[in-house]
């Protein structure tokens, strides 16, 4: 699927042909870590920090986890754009560790993203990067349960606050996968 492909199913959000872009076969296992990314690596909170701050970081041996913005006042193209080049980097540097698509805040007439499009994005997300970079759907924004239906949509890593006392196991056992901590 190429990029104007892409940003037409973000623009018009279809799940199931999101889900058809990758190949999520039951079983498997989710990463998964309570609290803060580890403090030696850059990690964009909910802003997203320029392409040139990770690389940089990399070239430096830092690794990253970068945010990626969607939703309410942020164009299709921007989301995938910048998930375009953070496949990219990833493939470059091996060091991105990890993309998490964050829900813009939104506005009055549009207050952020609805579950179909967040799904979409994290497809999208699945899709275009290398296996060796996690897909993190925001647990803050969306929550326990449409992260755990994340999984058939690509999303293989949770970054869990401190002080959530959701039950990872049996989460990630319902769909038929494993727990590893991080």
């Amino acid at each position: 699927m190429n990029r104007d492909e892409l940003i037409a199913l973000l623009e018009v959000p279809d799940p199931l042909r999101a889900a058809g872009l990758i190949a999520s076969a039951p079983g498997g296992s989710v990463t998964y870590q309570r609290g803060d990314t580890p403090a030696k690596w850059l990690h964009d909170e909910v802003d997203e920090s320029p392409i040139a701050v990770h690389r940089a970081a990399h070239l430096a041996g830092t690794p990253s986890v970068a945010v990626v913005q969607y939703g309410a006042d942020v164009p299709a193209a921007q989301t995938v754009d910048r998930l375009i080049a953070l496949a990219e980097l990833a493939a470059e540097t091996g060091m991105l560790r990890a993309v998490m698509p964050v829900p813009a805040e939104g506005n009055d007439e549009r207050p952020g993203s609805w579950g179909v499009e967040d799904l979409v994005v994290i497809a999208i997300a699945r899709f275009l990067l290398p296996a060796t970079t996690a897909v993190r759907p925001d647990w803050v924004h969306l929550g326990a349960a449409a992260c755990q239906i994340a999984l058939a949509f690509g999303a293989d890593d949770w970054q869990i606050p401190a002080g959530d006392s959701s039950d990872v196991e049996h989460l990630v056992a319902a769909v038929g996968r494993r727990a590893v901590p991080r």
